[in-house]
């Protein structure tokens, strides 16, 4: 934290600490089989293992949870408390442990879902895929982009479903603002704006630690990994966002919501070119990654994204703005904007200085109004606003298309090569970032120019 800040990051912890160790004690209310229903009976079951149950993962089992037909059956993280806040949470309670590759081993297990750090992604996929799983990996796919061709050899070889968890995709007006963008009605979109900000420490990744965490309750030696050696730090397990090794920093972690929607929205998938600005400007402590990135996305299909994410400011607005020469789309995922904006002509400023016989005559042969605009322009349209009238959770929606495509042998909604080029803009932003230079993307090598 800044030295301006009214409290610093001792007193911040320790209390963030207290007050997350305090809600665990109290009101732990069990999810799962009370909320599934007796519709279950007639499906076939999908029995799951969690493999990472921190905070994303715990939010993962409790949507799993209530989905009708899914049995939670195990749990695996290097954190003992996580462990036992999922058997607190899931009824029947699960068996919990340190190993994932437990989970892999057990017959009762169909499919997994992962959600560790980055680094862990490709390696617990390939070992699910390898024992026969199907996957459930959270975002971003990868920690590198050159992870995304394994990715897709591993998961065609395994015929399994394999689903990426950017949950953009299954927001309840994402196929509506789809549908309008192909219609033509936003006209040409040649620019695209998209921010994702916040202002809190949490919201900058600093999470409170808890306080029975320590060498007996924190397994640092499996959490690390493939990752560089470190000595044993509880800010690097717990905050493994602010740190290179185990994260991509704004761009895989935030900046590919964004990415997920546009490229669902527009109908593309691969850059062409990206650069991009960033640095620690107000939280310089001990993190690693940028609290600011600005970059510009080039797409060969003729139009820029603009991203920005800082930590220092949660003014709301869009999470992305569609700019069309007839309409502009504002879209937030549950909801969306759209104004009809065609491109009008008014000739008052670039004839002010003719005389006025000169411009009487011009406004004769070009059938102007008063107003030196067209008589017959384009009426002014109110906005249209559009509210999805599904109030399903948006994580929920998107985990329940990977059971159902477990249950049907389907295509999951957001498949590895869809998730591989989503994260290779967040990398590639990276890159731009450390190289202090534009990066490419070759379709055809299917490797990033630095």
């Amino acid at each position: 934290m800044s030295g301006s800040d009214p409290v610093n990051r001792r007193q911040f912890l320790g209390k963030t600490s207290l007050l997350a160790a305090a809600a665990a004690v109290g009101g732990a209310s069990k999810v799962g089989a009370q909320l599934n229903d007796s519709a279950a009976v007639s499906l076939k079951p999908v029995r799951l293992g969690f493999i990472g149950v921190g905070i994303r993962g715990t939010l993962l089992m409790e949507a799993a949870a209530g989905i009708a037909g899914v049995e939670i059956k195990a749990a695996a993280d290097c954190y003992k408390g996580h462990l036992a806040r999922a058997q607190e949470l899931v009824t029947p309670v699960p068996a919990v442990t340190g190993d994932y590759r437990e989970i892999l081993s057990r017959a009762d297990v169909d499919a997994v879902m992962i959600a560790t750090p980055d680094h862990w992604h490709l390696k617990m996929t390939q070992d699910a895929l390898a024992a026969g799983k199907h996957v459930y990996v959270e975002k971003p796919m990868t920690h590198a982009w050159e992870e995304g061709e394994a990715f897709i050899e591993a998961v065609e070889k395994s015929g399994k479903v394999v689903q990426v968890g950017s949950q953009y995709v299954s927001m309840g007006c994402a196929r509506k603002a789809a549908a309008l963008v192909k219609s033509g009605q936003l006209g040409r979109i040649t620019l695209v704006e998209g921010r994702l900000h916040r202002n809190s420490a949490t919201g900058a990744w600093y999470y409170p630690i808890p306080p029975d965490a320590s060498p007996a309750t924190v397994d640092w030696k499996r959490f690390l990994g493939s990752a560089p050696p470190h000595d044993f730090d509880l800010r690097r397990f717990f905050q493994w966002r602010l740190f290179w090794d185990y994260s991509g920093g704004l761009p895989t972690d935030l900046f590919v919501h964004i990415v997920t929607a546009t490229h669902q929205l527009m109908d593309v998938q691969e850059p062409e070119s990206v650069v991009s600005f960033g640095d620690i400007y107000h939280w310089k402590n001990y993190r690693e990654v940028p609290d600011q990135m600005t970059a510009m996305v080039r797409y060969a299909e003729g139009f820029v994204l603009r991203l920005s994410s800082t930590a220092a400011n949660g003014h709301p607005g869009p999470l992305l703005t569609f700019y069309g020469s007839e309409g502009t789309l504002e879209y937030g995922g549950d909801s969306f904007k759209h104004y009809y904006e065609p491109r009008t002509e008014n000739f008052s400023y670039s004839t002010h200085s003719w005389p006025k016989a000169t411009t009487a005559r011009f406004k004769e042969l070009m059938g102007l109004n008063d107003n030196l605009a067209p008589l017959d322009g384009p009426e002014v349209a109110e906005p249209v606003e559009y509210k999805s009238p599904n109030d399903e959770d948006s994580t929920r929606a998107h985990v329940r298309s990977w059971i159902e495509a477990i249950r049907t042998g389907g295509k999951p909604v957001e498949d590895v090569r869809f998730g591989h080029h989503a994260a290779l803009v967040g990398h590639m932003c990276n890159l731009s970032y450390k190289a202090g230079r534009p990066v490419r993307w070759d379709r055809t090598t299917r490797k990033v120019e630095v």
